[in-house]
């Protein structure tokens, strides 16, 4: 089993000019690490009766944080590869699951004391609920809203949402 959970989380500006070092970074930790990892993997993998990669991606990737672009952009792309790889290993032995947390208490941001984030014991208990299925999307309840999001109204989702998230506590 292969679990790929790399991730940082930067607050950035789309709206100014981007400080490379925050996107290098973001860019080679959050996506080209887990590319890396799972394509010196995956022959290995393949040769199991039974193997599995899971991508931890977040549900930024379908609702971007706009004061967190960059992260929001990997966590898309992590997600839109996911796909992917799904898609082509299917057929062999290796099984391709994809967490997407909502927002979590833990130390990304400081949101370990965030009453708005879901408590980490909350969320470990129902991932683990979840991954206990046949779910190839792993989504706690708080997740869903936002992961069911597509369709024509998702800009103004995304402004809701971020004028909630920009508000004050």
């Amino acid at each position: 089993m292969l679990i790929n959970n790399a991730g940082v989380m930067h607050i950035d500006d789309a709206s100014a000019v981007i400080d490379e070092k925050l996107l290098v970074t973001t860019l080679t930790t959050n996506v080209m690490g887990p590319i890396r990892l799972t394509g010196a993997l995956i022959e290995h993998l393949k040769r199991q009766n039974d193997a599995a990669v899971i991508n931890n991606s977040s549900v930024l990737g379908f609702v971007p944080l706009a004061m967190t672009a960059v992260y929001s952009a990997t966590k898309a792309a992590l997600h839109s590869y996911t796909l992917s790889l799904r898609y082509k290993l299917k057929g062999t032995p290796v099984k391709v699951l994809e967490i997407a947390p909502p927002w979590v208490q833990t130390d990304l941001l400081g949101s370990n004391n965030e009453p708005r984030a879901m408590p980490l014991a909350e969320f470990i208990e129902e991932t683990m609920r979840v991954l206990g299925t046949d779910a190839e999307e792993v989504l706690v309840e708080r997740a869903k809203p936002l992961r069911n999001n597509a369709g024509p109204g998702e800009a103004a989702f995304v402004i809701q949402f971020n004028d909630m998230m920009a508000s004050p506590k």
